[in-house]
């Protein structure tokens, strides 16, 4: 009995990719009382760790389907530090496992038999520990949902790097809406409205993950946030100069686009590093023009003159289109 549930244990922990160590010795009460419960926390690993890998599968497709290596662009990048925080998430649900049964081997070093008191403090123990596993599980799935945010120098404000993607919009409304499907493309057919409510849930969330501080929150930017943020210390038509050919560079516009939009993040970032700002969906703002909302930026079917740095243009709250989307920013409460 003892020989199969070592071999059970270290079976277990190889398929894992969990360091072996060395099973309790001479405890087949210990292990009759417990492994069951064991077992459930080495499944629920097991679980998450394959739902982890689709995610990270997907990541890999998506990149697969755009052409582009991971490192090769500035935009993607940020996937790579996505695959890197899940790695890292997977690297401490295994080391939860391992000291889970370290202190079972240790509670069990000075007798043959568990205590009432030492019983009670395992299964307490093996709660507590499938508890953080929820967790961690909890935090690395749902920061699929966290848009990057870059610091605005002299401000006291973080801005969307980029355009909230379908990936991004999804994970926190539980729906698409977007005509153009794609994970990496911008979220779009959002009215003013949605984009608001969709703020107010990423803050909910963000706050009870106790990644934001409950004085912060994700909002729309105002109308000089954004051309602010747009322009990034310059004066001319786009970030990139005056010509066609300068708005080319950073942005899809009518002719460019194949009137769609495009995945975020492939055209040259501005001086603050943002991307998009010119180009691919229009972008609301928080900004009021009587009962409509102010929207900027311009959009894949639009002309050059549209995607100016100054153009501006209001709509009702209530609309949506396929070239209509936003970007977060991430501030104290106001």
């Amino acid at each position: 009995m003892k020989t199969l549930l070592k071999s059970l244990l270290f079976a277990v922990i190889a398929a894992l990719g969990v360091p072996a160590f060395a099973a309790p010795e001479n405890h087949e009460e210990f292990a009759r009382q417990y492994m069951p419960e064991s077992q459930a926390v080495f499944e629920r690993f097991r679980k998450d760790c394959a739902e982890t890998q689709k995610l990270r599968e997907s990541l890999a497709e998506d990149l697969r389907v755009m052409n582009r290596a991971l490192d090769d662009d500035a935009g993607y990048c940020a996937l790579s530090e996505k695959i890197t925080e899940l790695e890292k998430r997977e690297a401490e649900w295994a080391n939860t496992i391992k000291d889970a049964f370290f202190k079972h081997k240790a509670g069990m070093a000075t007798s043959e038999k568990l205590s009432e008191a030492d019983a009670v403090l395992a299964k307490k123990s093996i709660a507590w520990e499938n508890d953080v596993l929820k967790n961690l599980i909890k935090n690395s799935l749902a920061m699929f949902g966290v848009p990057v945010t870059v610091k605005i120098p002299g401000r006291n404000y973080a801005f969307g790097k980029y355009e909230v993607t379908q990936k991004e919009y999804e994970s926190v409304m539980g729906r698409n809406p977007s005509r153009f499907k794609g994970g990496n493309l911008p979220v779009e057919q959002v009215s003013w409205n949605d984009a608001v409510e969709f703020c107010k849930k990423l803050t909910e969330r963000e706050r009870a993950l106790g990644r934001i501080s409950a004085d912060q929150e994700y909002r729309l930017p105002t109308e000089e946030e954004w051309e602010h943020a747009c322009r990034a210390g310059t004066t001319t038509k786009y970030y990139t100069g005056d010509t066609e050919a300068d708005l080319a560079r950073a942005g899809w516009y009518r002719r460019n686009s194949d009137g769609k939009t495009h995945p975020v993040g492939q055209k040259v970032p501005n001086a603050f590093g943002l991307y998009d700002m010119h180009g691919n969906v229009w972008e609301w703002t928080s900004t009021p023009d009587g009962t409509d909302r102010v929207n900027r930026g311009g959009g894949c079917g639009n002309s050059a003159d549209f995607c100016e740095s100054s153009y501006r243009s209001s709509i009702s709250p209530e609309f949506r289109d396929n070239a209509l989307g936003f970007r977060v920013v991430l501030s104290e409460v106001q």
